[in-house]
């Protein structure tokens, strides 16, 4: 049965192509998962005479065919192109792969449905099932295509550690505050900023020790070029009492709001980046870990701007090990935004209201405004005032004219008054991670 065994064939060749491409690992599973669950039932045809196909059978199987053949010939215009080439077209051709993937769930279900297949397999290839598994699949491939750029040329991976002291160089003071010293070093020929206590609780190293072991798990799985990235501990023990120490990355433009004040003529295109930054950061935090993380204190100043103008989301403590350390200070910075900018209209209305990711959304969404129009939100309003325009009047500040726009849009879904109808950070991810060719990246006004 030539058309049978011409997929079968074709299938093997694509399962090659597959393993030996890097990039698009969430589209490449995600394709090797379909064809799997289809050929089951069509390696059952070969057993069978070719009289019992039916008509719609033989041309569902001949879609399919020729859907696998584009398929092989992408790979191998994919493959024939040099590094340059690739990462000039990543964009445009992760945007056929998606296609190529979406298009083998609908033919698969009309496929499925002419072999009549059990219910519970046919459902993997519903429509509504495609396309949710389809913007999946291309906000996680866009943020790790995004993160392998920044990672390139950087230094090799650093575990999490106990981080001896005399590996920490170049100290400098930075700030001083009640309960600690804030240092600016290097780690590694890395830039950290070095957070060394004062008057530690606990001279029980043994206990600190193991606190940190437990704490750094789900630090680990946090790792992205979008998110601060922790070095570790340190802990010296030459002293007549233990030196505690944390170290992080060190994000030599200050905060996002920081930069926004300094630099208020920042061109579209860092804008933009930023934004995009931000999104990658946002959403690497809800979808890495098995359960749903929130950061819960989302605003301009947890994102920290680096070398590059590359932002950080920031805000992921050690906070056990720190608790276990040093009493919390009661040093209040001065907050140049209110926090009430940052809180959702539901949650204005209602200090009974449960935090969620929607609440989440809504402040990402004012944190994207600030970014685009470099202002602060609601400025010189105390919390009431802010509470009666955004709840009772449903007041949301104006954007700038000339903001382009696909980010008016992005950033008017996050501030939307019904929570149902902001987008998850997936959503946003694949409206502002766009074709590294794209008209987007040409904005430099």
């Amino acid at each position: 049965m030539d058309i049978v065994e011409g997929i079968l064939t074709a299938a093997q060749v694509i399962y090659g192509q597959c393993q030996q491409m890097k990039h698009y690992r969430k589209h490449r599973e995600r394709l090797v998962e379909r064809m799997e669950i289809l050929l089951c039932p069509i390696k059952l045809l070969q057993a069978g005479s070719p009289k019992e196909l039916s008509s719609g059978l033989r041309g569902m199987l001949k879609k399919m065919l020729d859907l696998m053949k584009e398929t092989q010939e992408l790979f191998e215009k994919y493959e024939g192109w040099n590094g340059v080439e690739k990462f000039m077209k990543a964009g445009n051709m992760l945007e056929k792969f998606a296609n190529q993937n979406e298009r083998f769930g609908n033919i698969g279900q009309a496929l499925l449905l002419q072999l009549q297949v059990e219910q519970k397999i046919l459902a993997s290839f519903e429509e509504c099932v495609v396309c949710q598994e389809g913007s999946q699949d291309l906000a996680e491939d866009r943020v790790s295509w995004k993160e392998m750029l920044k990672g390139e040329g950087a230094d090799p991976h650093i575990e999490i550690t106990e981080i001896k002291k005399s590996l920490i160089t170049k100290m400098v003071s930075v700030m001083e505050m009640k309960c600690y010293t804030l240092f600016k070093g290097e780690y590694y020929k890395s830039p950290v900023a070095v957070k060394v206590f004062k008057n530690p609780l606990t001279t029980n190293t043994k206990k600190v020790r193991k606190i940190f072991a437990e704490e750094i798990r789900t630090l680990k799985r946090l790792e992205s070029p979008y998110i601060l990235r922790m070095y570790g501990i340190c802990i010296d023990e030459t002293g007549p009492t233990p030196e505690y120490s944390i170290v992080v990355e060190y994000c030599e433009k200050g905060t996002l709001r920081e930069v926004l004040k300094k630099e208020p003529d920042l061109s579209w295109k860092i804008r933009t980046e930023m934004a995009s930054d931000a999104a990658a950061g946002l959403y690497r935090l809800h979808q890495t870990l098995d359960k749903c993380q929130m950061h819960r204190c989302i605003n301009s100043t947890t994102f920290l701007i680096a070398k590059g103008y590359c932002v950080k989301l920031s805000g992921f403590k050690l906070d056990q090990t720190e608790s276990s350390i040093s009493r919390k200070g009661r040093e209040k910075a001065h907050k140049e935004v209110s926090s009430s900018a940052y809180i959702c209209p539901e949650g204005l209305a209602s200090v009974n209201h449960q935090y969620n990711l929607a609440s989440e959304i809504y402040s990402f969404g004012i944190v994207l405004w600030e970014i685009v129009t470099g202002k602060i939100p609601f400025a010189g309003c105390a919390s009431e005032e802010i509470y009666e325009k955004v709840f009772k009047q449903r007041y949301r500040e104006p954007l700038r004219e000339d903001c382009p726009h696909y980010l008016q849009d992005i950033i008017n879904q996050c501030r939307d008054f019904d929570p149902s109808k902001r987008p998850s950070a997936e959503g946003i991810v694949n409206q502002l991670l766009v074709d590294q060719d794209g008209s987007r990246d040409s904005l430099t006004t």
